[in-house]
């Protein structure tokens, strides 16, 4: 069963289709991950939320709007894009756990449409090619451990920015600028880690629709993000927690600035140069994807070219915690939709569990060992992800995307 839209006309149908038994499933897992990690764990001694989103929820749901925006963590736009819920909760009447549960389902939900999508585009397509049927890598994500952490947490924006960057590729190489713009902007919002994917997305875009789709994420996201800013910088706000000011005081060891000590001057702007360090590199694959005869880019790769930018994001973040991998291992798993066994995703999701936690099973090693450890994992995915994203050859497309190249769009 699917959901499917034709348009009549003498070009080729473009068929936009979501499979809503796969969408369902992916649903219903996200639910049952977080009640499970919500009602049967005590949040209140490692969940972020309590002391970072409620004190700003509690404001809102009192009627101080302003006093929110003030309160709220540097991620005050994914706050934002949640109030709805939160008011929703609190008017029934919900504790700080309801308010939590009411504004992370919407993000965990929200995984679902990638798996229902992805299955959806493979049904359009079984016609003319062979589809493996059976659960796909990115039903499973909600069964990552960054997934479950991210929730345990109280971080589950964190899925909702991953899902958003993901759509944003896969729109633009449809051609779909404005709406890949809009998707990118949401996820800017949310939380500004999301700007290391602005340049993939606009090299993605179709030369000749890229303005509209730029134009499209500066609208929306000035139109949130410059009051709420305005707000914070005014008498009596706290903008704490810009891009560049978090990584202050806080020092992981699964990150390749470790050997750099914590007073240096990259890792104290780190979270600036992180993005100047994943534009660069987008830049370059932008400038090589330009100079080859076929201009728009095999979904695969540019799929591989996100991961990569994502996992820079990670490895070159101080603060780099288990939960940032998430957009990361989403982004793996649909480069691996079928077919073939997703030997990277088994691999990705296997040395997360193992390298970046702080308190694993290498921490009775030390902490130049564990640095070590995740240096070599982050080289190695590094170079890994970079072979796939600038291959000179053209692999096939995966399916699901070759009517996007049919088409035209």
């Amino acid at each position: 069963m699917s959901v499917s839209v034709a348009t009549a006309g003498s070009k080729p149908r473009r068929l936009r289709s979501i499979h809503v038994p796969a969408l369902l499933f992916g649903a219903c897992l996200a639910l049952l991950a977080t009640v499970l990690l919500t009602y049967t764990t005590n949040l209140r001694s490692h969940n972020d939320f309590y002391h970072e989103a409620w004190p700003a929820y509690r404001l809102l749901l009192h009627g101080h709007f302003l006093g929110f925006l003030r309160a709220g963590p540097a991620y005050i736009g994914s706050l934002l894009l949640r109030a709805p819920f939160a008011l929703l909760a609190g008017a029934l009447g919900a504790s700080a756990r309801g308010v939590y549960v009411a504004t992370a389902v919407p993000c965990v939900l929200t995984t679902g449409v990638v798996t229902g999508y992805l299955a959806g585009r493979a049904r359009v397509e079984s016609a003319a090619a062979s589809v493996r049927r059976g659960i796909r890598p990115v039903d499973l994500f909600m069964l990552t451990p960054p997934a479950w952490v991210a929730i345990g947490d109280g971080h589950p924006e964190e899925l909702l920015g991953g899902v958003l960057c993901v759509l944003a590729v896969l729109l633009a190489c449809r051609g779909s600028s404005r709406a890949a713009g809009l998707t990118l902007a949401l996820a800017v919002i949310n939380k500004s880690w999301a700007l290391v994917a602005v340049p993939l997305v606009l090299a993605i875009m179709p030369a000749d629709r890229r303005l509209s789709g730029l134009t499209t994420l500066v609208l929306v996201a000035g139109a949130v993000m410059i009051p709420v800013t305005a707000v914070r910088l005014s008498p009596g706000g706290s903008l704490g927690g810009t891009l560049g000011d978090q990584a202050y005081g806080y020092f992981q060891i699964a990150q390749l600035l470790w050997w750099l000590g914590p007073s240096s001057w990259i890792v104290h702007e780190a979270h600036i140069l992180l993005v100047l360090a994943c534009w660069l590199v987008s830049g370059v694959w932008w400038w090589l994807r330009s100079h080859r005869p076929r201009a728009r880019p095999p979904v695969r790769q540019a799929m591989a070219a996100l991961a990569l930018v994502l996992f820079l994001r990670c490895a070159l973040d101080p603060w780099d915690n288990v939960y940032y991998m998430a957009p990361f291992m989403l982004a793996v798993m649909v480069l691996e939709d079928p077919p073939g066994f997703p030997a990277l995703t088994w691999l990705c999701a296997l040395a997360t569990l193992i390298v970046v936690p702080p308190y694993g099973v290498l921490h009775s090693l030390g902490s130049t060992a564990q640095a070590a450890t995740f240096t070599v994992f982050a080289l190695v995915t590094i170079a890994w992800l970079g072979r796939l994203a600038f291959t000179t050859r053209v692999p096939p497309p995966t399916l699901g995307y070759t009517a996007s190249e049919a088409t035209g769009a």
